[in-house]
């Protein structure tokens, strides 16, 4: 009776026991459990996506006169500041941009502040792997918020100047789309940048910091206190590479083609996300 009762059980207990080999997709399928699971990363892109659609209508508002006794069409000058409809729209791009770049480096960082990296880096030996998979889990949230945000801006931008009579472009316009593409492409990038810097320097307030001064604001006030002998290098910055293809403003000046910015940038990701992997490799969690 015993023996017939363990050989019954055995099949279920090497069921309940079986072990399955940790690949790729399995690192993937975690990290976007971890990330879809945590409050924050929804309240933080809706924010960001909120923050790209206020701005716009508020922007727009604000240049036909809706909400100020100055401007408008029947102002007298240019009512976009010479900024054009489509950049006064995106408005929110530098608010959404800063947002998403610390979401990123949350992203990144966090485990080392709760010491959970130990574990993730046990689960998944492979440890570019952990890399790589936050990088895609973060991107596959990243994108449809940037989407919705900046079609968001756009369409209710455009709707508010038109009901304004004032000067309005089409997704068919020359170079819209692009630039609106462009938007939503940049917005990520700067997310997975963050991610990148999350992991060099294991620390979120490094990171945020690192982030936000070395690439959002110090760009900026280079390009207005150096030469203009500069600009040669100062173009090559992530926020001047975006702004040969979005409506984002350049540090001194981008001359960059939209495929020399887009390939800019590009690097910028691959060189920082590469370093991290370096960084996870080589050291100790």
């Amino acid at each position: 009776m015993t023996t017939t009762l363990e050989r019954s059980t055995r099949p279920a207990e090497r069921a309940a026991t079986a072990t399955h080999p940790q690949t790729f997709g399995r690192a993937v399928r975690a990290e976007w459990i971890k990330i879809r699971s945590l409050r924050s990363t929804w309240i933080g892109m809706a924010s960001v996506a909120l923050v790209m659609i206020a701005f716009g209508a508020i922007a727009a508002a604000a240049s036909t006169g809706s909400i100020s006794p100055e401007g408008g069409p029947g102002g007298g000058g240019d009512p976009f500041g010479g900024s054009g409809p489509l950049a006064t729209v995106l408005t929110g791009s530098t608010f959404a941009v800063l947002l998403i770049g610390v979401l990123g480096s949350l992203a990144g960082a966090r485990e080392y502040s709760s010491r959970m990296i130990t574990a993730t880096v046990a689960a998944v030996p492979r440890r570019w792997q952990v890399v790589i998979a936050k990088t895609v889990a973060l991107t596959s949230v990243a994108i449809p918020t940037a989407a919705i945000g900046v079609l968001g801006a756009y369409g209710a931008g455009m709707s508010i100047l038109s009901a304004n009579d004032s000067p309005t472009v089409s997704l068919t316009d020359d170079g819209v789309l692009t630039s609106l593409v462009g938007m939503v492409g940049y917005i990520t990038a700067i997310a997975l940048l963050g991610l990148g810097l999350g992991i060099l320097l294991r620390n979120t307030a490094g990171s945020i910091g690192a982030l936000v001064g070395g690439i959002l604001i110090l760009p900026n006030i280079a390009g207005a206190l150096l030469p203009d002998s500069w600009d040669t290098i100062l173009r090559f910055l992530p926020s001047s590479a975006a702004a040969s293809f979005t409506e984002v403003g350049a540090a001194g000046g981008s001359t960059l083609s939209a495929g020399a910015g887009v390939t800019v940038l590009c690097a910028w990701v691959v060189v920082v996300i590469g370093a991290a992997v370096l960084t996870i490799r080589g050291k100790d969690v």
